[in-house]
């Protein structure tokens, strides 16, 4: 335990973080033992970049008070559209696939995400895309052949995608979908002007 405290000292004491050789000298210890010490004590050493070592700083015992009825200074929700499972469809093979809605920090307008014989296809709310467009699978807009061909269009990339396998042509594939967000909104602004 001394040389615990003699080690403790030796680093309070020195301007700067000291490497064991040197804490071991201060303290006229042995190299192996000091290294223990500092090892076997994270509560009260801090290992530093260039193999030094410092005393641990100790905290502050200012309690903290807690606001709890703060008003909400956002002046409205972050992101447009709430999340959501759209729908769920089991298909022949057994798989199934679901797809909701919530919105992602991507400019992909969806993404395929997959777990043994579970798809999940997700549509970006966030994507300028929906902003001013029905959302697919989404029941509350009215059913139209133009609605029926884009939801099977997405439904179909999102098999294709599973169907990959894990690798390059996967991840060629993540990255054509989200090209293909980003041109989607190139057309959506040249549809504008």
């Amino acid at each position: 335990m001394a040389v615990l405290d003699d080690v403790v000292r030796a680093l309070q004491e020195s301007a700067r973080p000291l490497s064991v050789a040197e804490i071991a000298s201060l303290v006229g210890c042995d190299v192996r033992e000091c290294d223990g010490i500092l090892w076997q004590s994270p509560d009260k050493f801090v290992w530093q970049p260039g193999h030094k070592w410092t005393v641990v700083n100790q905290k502050s015992g200012i309690t903290k008070h807690f606001v709890t009825d703060a008003p909400d200074a956002r002046s409205n929700m972050m992101s447009a559209t709430a999340s959501g499972e759209l729908r769920a469809v089991t298909l022949s093979t057994g798989l199934s696939m679901v797809v909701n809605r919530r919105p992602l920090d991507s400019e992909a307008f969806f993404t395929v995400r997959s777990a043994g014989s579970n798809i999940t296809l997700t549509l970006n709310a966030s994507h300028e895309l929906f902003a001013n467009l029905p959302m697919p699978f989404d029941a509350q807009f009215a059913n139209s052949d133009y609605k029926a061909l884009c939801e099977i269009l997405l439904a179909a990339w999102a098999l294709f995608e599973d169907g990959l396998p894990v690798g390059s042509a996967r991840r060629a594939m993540e990255d054509a979908r989200l090209h293909w967000g980003r041109r989607a909104v190139e057309m959506l602004r040249e549809n504008d002007t």
